[in-house]
């Protein structure tokens, strides 16, 4: 349900949505993927590195003059098992929580910062006498497993910038700890310590940069993901329309996989931020419609950058519009079973006290629901007027805050009256069913003025004169629902949904 404060943020639009890294289901899913594949990468990086070790002609040389040489690639057959031992714990049929994962995160990343600084002074210590000869290739062998660290951290893991700043940092202070001890027990040089320590801060600088970079680019993009389709319990898709008041969106509820449709409408389109509060407070009357063949409103709401939103369902079939123009007019039967279903959400909808005034054949969607072919859903009855019992305005929605179609507008509409009611939603259906039948609305090929004045003041010519066969009793259904007086139509939409019936 919405707010009751007009103003509270149901969805975060643009600009004020939270970062993508935050406990849900998605995150947590891609999380411990990506740990999996850490840990089996770590396995099998050091696992290589003890067979090249092994097998190295410069490990043989060194086996001869010292017995414990071969401690370093027995230390990574070691660790390589661990890892591959700790993969089957984050199997995707054993999902961790967030938690969980996070705190093996820093684990996983901390044993192995412990371990390079540990390789690191092992390495110091066996090759003391070898360093003079080569402290360049050396200094970047050590760099090359911080390197690693950093690449595995920042790349595998889903983070903020700010978080994987942090941790990078570190990994270069390890990097520099580990140096830091080796010239304290004597194992490395001091007169190597400037080069080292250059080559090192060098490399392992750059790398970290470039990779918080990536980092960054990755979270900015998240979060305008975020903010462009992820609308609270919604997931916003592709649009799949536009009309004057805004724009349609398909969506999906989060945790339903339900598909909805979303409209949004902003001030500037419906003109001040007074008509959005009265379209909210119209919504709150629409969404109470139960009728079948009236869209449902599941929920509705105001942003913080002033936009109205519906989401209603999503309706899969086409609008009467769409059908007319691809197939050519309907038989008179489809036709008769179309509108008396809308004669059905009209009543509903009139009975509550709410009048349409945009009934046109592209706020009609047809199409299957439930196995049960041609069922029509009226649409945009989040935009609507209220009227009273006695047939005036209610002043919820101004006169002109919404002027329709004219095409289907009633004289009365065309003509600005305050008083809008029932009668005028009959007309329009009339003009709707005009159009089903004879392919064309009552004053087609007219501009928007010469069109007002027609519906105002011209009585069109009968259906019948351009579809010959037409049943003449569905000929004087549909010239009644024309007529210009409200009071010689139909007196509500059930006796116009009878008249249909005996057709």
């Amino acid at each position: 349900m919405a707010s009751n404060d007009p103003a509270a943020p149901l969805f975060r639009r643009a600009g004020t949505s939270r970062s993508d890294f935050s406990n849900n289901e998605e995150l947590r899913g891609t999380l411990q993927r990506r740990l999996r594949a850490v840990t089996w990468v770590s396995a099998v990086f050091n696992l290589g590195a003890a067979l090249s070790g092994l097998f190295s002609t410069y490990m043989r040389a060194r086996t001869a003059s010292n017995p414990f040489s071969v401690g370093s690639s027995i230390f990574y057959v070691l660790i390589g098992v661990v890892f591959l031992l700790v993969a089957q714990l984050l199997r995707p049929s054993r999902p961790r929580s967030v938690r969980w994962l996070r705190w093996y995160e820093a684990v996983l990343f901390g044993i192995g910062a412990v371990s390079i600084i540990a390789l690191n002074n092992y390495d110091y210590s066996t090759i003391r006498g070898l360093y003079e000869l080569a402290p360049i290739d050396i200094a970047l062998g050590h760099a090359s497993y911080w390197t690693f660290q950093i690449v595995a951290y920042g790349v595998l893991i889903p983070n903020s910038s700010r978080r994987t700043a942090i941790a990078l940092a570190l990994f270069v202070a390890g990097a520099l700890v580990a140096d830091a001890i080796a010239i304290a027990t004597g194992n490395l040089p001091t007169s190597l310590v400037p080069l080292v320590f250059i080559i090192k801060l060098l490399v392992l600088s750059l790398s970290s940069f470039i990779v918080w970079f990536g980092s960054y680019r990755y979270e900015t993009v998240a979060r305008r993901e975020a903010a462009a389709h992820e609308l609270g319990q919604y997931t916003l898709g592709a649009p799949i329309g536009a009309g004057g008041m805004g724009e349609v969106f398909r969506g999906e509820h989060r945790m339903l996989r339900r598909p909805v449709a979303i409209k949004f409408i902003n001030s500037e389109q419906a003109g001040s931020n007074e008509a959005l509060m009265r379209f909210e407070r119209e919504a709150q009357a629409t969404a109470q419609l139960t009728h079948p063949n009236t869209v449902q409103v599941f929920d509705y709401g105001r942003a913080d950058d002033g936009t109205f939103f519906c989401v209603m369902e999503y309706l899969d079939g086409r609008t009467l519009d769409a059908i007319v123009r691809r197939d050519g007019p309907m038989a008179p039967a489809r036709a008769v079973h179309v509108l008396t279903q809308l004669c059905g959400a009209l009543a509903e909808a009139h009975d509550r006290g709410l009048v349409h005034r945009d009934i046109k054949p592209g706020n009609v969607i047809v199409g299957p629901r439930g196995g049960v072919p041609d069922v029509a859903k009226l649409l945009d009855f989040g935009l609507v007027t209220t009227h009273r019992v006695d047939g005036s305005s209610s002043g919820v929605t101004q006169v002109g805050a919404i002027v329709g179609t004219p095409e289907y507008m009633s004289p009365e509409q065309c003509s600005g009256a305050d008083a809008v009611g029932p009668a005028s939603d009959l007309y329009s259906l009339g003009a709707l069913g005009y159009f089903l039948v004879a392919g064309r609305s009552p004053f087609a090929g007219r501009n928007v003025m010469q069109m007002l004045a027609a519906q105002m003041y011209e009585t069109p010519p009968a259906p019948s004169t351009i579809v010959p066969n037409l049943p003449a009793e569905l000929d004087a259904i549909l010239m009644k629902a024309l007529a210009k007086d409200p009071a010689e139509r139909f007196r509500d939409a059930r006796e116009m949904a009878a008249d249909l019936a005996g057709v």
